[in-house]
């Protein structure tokens, strides 16, 4: 009897373990939701992550080159509603990185997040680096 209790409680174990795993990695993929064939992923300094689409080949350029360097800079654009974890994401046209920003421009990604009415249709930078870069084409 006592060995069936540990097995229960073992198997219970590993089923909630297995379960929060599960759930993590569908959030991130959330997260990290896309629409084209070229995007990166960007981490901010709370760790939090989100996919930038840039349309413009120089910044396509300069994220490859942040996440071969793992070097952080401002990444960015216009704020528009998004159907991911966060609830927006960078406009492609205007995906930009930059070394300075105005500080007022600059937020976090749950910042962003939690305060969208305020960000929407505006600019925003993340202090980021680049920690994953997909290109299909």
């Amino acid at each position: 009897m006592k060995k069936l209790v540990i097995t229960i409680a073992v198997f219970a174990l590993v089923i909630t373990v297995a379960g929060a795993l599960v759930w993590r990695y569908l959030d991130e993929l959330h997260a990290v939701k896309h629409e084209t064939e070229r995007w990166a992923v960007i981490e901010d300094v709370n760790g939090d992550h989100i996919a930038v689409e840039p349309a413009s080949d120089t910044v396509w350029e300069q994220l490859v080159q942040l996440c071969q360097n793992k070097t952080k800079r401002l990444i960015g654009g216009i704020v528009e509603e998004y159907d991911n974890k966060w609830g927006f994401g960078f406009k492609p046209g205007n995906v930009t990185v930059a070394e300075f920003t105005a500080e007022g421009l600059q937020a976090t990604i749950i910042y962003i997040s939690e305060n969208i009415d305020y960000w929407l249709n505006g600019w925003a930078y993340v202090s980021a680096k680049v920690t994953e870069i997909h290109n299909s084409t």
